[in-house]
């Protein structure tokens, strides 16, 4: 499966890959690695998604895999894993698949689990996986698929 037919599948879905809390930018993002980077086994748990950037070194699976790179003024690839730093009211940071890039804005697909789990008290629904446009900020950096992987 293509980035391209992967954003078209789920455009508008929520998607939880796991089961657990609902549809957050975690489960979209293991979706990717399953139908489009085809990784043959998951990343490691996390507790937040900047886990995936901060903590790339100690997991054995996720570093046999994927290749972990730190933003440094360069646009992050199409189809590569972004991952931003946590902010004032989001501790957890969050994850999401890069479908453009350029010096100033990033274009991705991503899906908000922390809007999931606040909507259902605040009586909004999840509206799934949608796209969005971030600059640099936050971002802490991004997953590439090994080759040979």
């Amino acid at each position: 499966m293509t980035l391209k037919e992967f954003v078209e599948k789920y455009k508008g879905k929520p998607v939880d890959f796991d089961g657990q809390y609902g549809a957050q930018c975690v489960d979209l993002v293991r979706q990717y690695f399953k139908e489009v980077w085809q990784l043959p086994k998951q990343p490691e748990a996390v507790i937040g998604a900047q886990d995936f950037f901060f903590k790339h070194e100690s997991r054995p699976v996720q570093s046999q895999f994927c290749n972990c790179t730190v933003y440094a003024q360069e646009p992050p690839p199409v189809g590569s894993v972004v991952i931003f730093k946590s902010s004032g009211n989001n501790q957890y940071g969050h994850i999401a698949i890069c479908i453009e890039a350029d010096e100033s804005l990033i274009l991705v697909f991503e899906q908000d689990g922390i809007a999931n789990e606040k909507a259902l008290k605040e009586g909004r629904e999840q509206k799934g996986a949608y796209i969005k446009t971030w600059n640099y900020e936050r971002l802490a950096g991004w997953l590439t698929k090994k080759v040979g992987v």
